[in-house]
């Protein structure tokens, strides 16, 4: 289970860009973060991959603290970014076997992760070429493959439909069902409704920095339309109708 607590964060020293943040993401489970562009879920993200310092509360992901013991704690995750940061003048191979080498995975177990991943996306035609020469789309699916080479306990994903054509989507969709059906826990941030209804077990909406409102999908009808539910945290504006999945600043159980 990864494990939120209190977080804070200023890019300035009066700007605050998080405040307060406590959520979790148990084992088994798909959380979305959901908000406008600009209300701190990609910094949210960095914090919790640790490409940030932590200014002011915890992250543990099984017992394991970012704070105390970061690489213990790192080699438990992985991630897929909406901005592609690869190495262009690799093959698709190359860069492929180069994460698998920085997570430690022997050439066998690589093969058995890799293999079907490639099959599904389609992309064995790219491996042997350049990544500066593939297009946005397949970059994101070298990403995906490559993030899957140590069996993350928590994968991170940021935005991870962008570029994807509609078959890739499918088999990312089933992949993230698949890795909760499996145990293991799956949080992505996203301002697509119908992608968060249709995957996640619990949305935490984001506005201004603060968690607003967080909400239990599972077995848990909404009397009213998750648009709604988002309109009403991004505006600010209380809706008239009282409905039971209002929840603002409470911990997330299960």
């Amino acid at each position: 289970m990864l494990e939120v607590f209190n977080l804070s964060f200023h890019y300035q020293p009066d700007v605050p860009i998080l405040t307060n943040l406590t959520f979790s993401v148990p084992d088994g489970k798909v959380v979305g973060l959901l908000g406008k562009n600009g209300v701190g879920k990609t910094t949210t993200l960095k914090l919790i991959l640790g490409l940030l310092p932590i200014e002011k509360g915890t992250i543990t992901l099984q017992d394991c603290s970012l704070d105390a013991q970061p690489l213990q704690y790192k080699e438990k995750i992985n991630y897929v970014s909406d901005s592609h940061d690869l190495y262009n003048n690799l093959t698709g191979k190359e860069y492929l076997n180069f994460i698998a080498d920085m997570y430690g995975v022997s050439t066998e177990e690589r093969r058995k992760i890799y293999a079907p991943l490639i099959k599904e996306f389609q992309v064995e035609k790219y491996l042997n070429q350049p990544i500066k020469n593939f297009s946005h789309g397949t970059k994101q699916k070298i990403a995906i493959i490559s993030s899957l080479v140590n069996d993350p306990q928590l994968w991170v994903l940021d935005e991870p439909m962008t570029g994807l054509d509609i078959e890739a989507a499918q088999v990312l969709k089933r992949l993230i069902k698949s890795r909760a059906g499996n145990g293991k826990s799956v949080l992505f941030s996203s301002h697509i409704l119908e992608i968060c209804e249709k995957l996640c077990d619990t949305i935490v909406f984001i506005q201004k920095g603060t968690i607003r409102k967080t909400i239990i999908l599972q077995d848990n009808f909404l009397d009213i339309s998750l648009e709604d539910i988002y309109m009403e945290v991004v505006n600010d504006e209380p809706l008239d109708k009282d409905f039971s999945t209002k929840q603002d600043n409470l911990p997330i159980e299960f």
